[in-house]
């Protein structure tokens, strides 16, 4: 991803870049990081990395301390089609976010893993 795309995903992550136009909200989930604990966090961008790595959560209380997080969530552009996967790793530290920088995957490279 480019620096322009990250200056504007900082504004807005909701927009398609075709259509120009707000994105639907189609999906959204939290998933723990397991192997992932403060200080040992590397960025990652491979997909099968969080194929491996993500377990499903239902809510932050579920992630035992220390250990890092992700939120996934998918958008779809009612005019166009187009789907993008956006993932949030972050650590949560008492009742804030240590947001890492976002993922963005947009070519359904988790669909299948993140939505089933």
């Amino acid at each position: 991803m480019g620096l322009i795309d990250r200056w504007l995903r900082r504004l807005e992550d909701d927009w398609c870049r075709d259509c120009k136009c707000a994105m639907e909200k189609l999906h959204k989930r939290l998933f723990a990081l397991p192997n992932v604990s403060v200080g040992h966090y590397v960025e990652r961008k491979e997909p099968d990395y969080y194929r491996k790595n993500l377990y499903p959560v239902e809510r932050k209380a579920d992630i035992p301390s220390g250990m890092y997080a992700c939120g996934a969530i998918q958008y779809r552009c009612p005019q166009c089609g187009r789907r993008i996967t956006v993932l949030d790793p972050f650590l949560p530290v008492r009742d804030e976010e240590k947001h890492e920088g976002n993922v963005v995957y947009q070519a359904g490279e988790l669909d299948d893993f993140l939505w089933r």
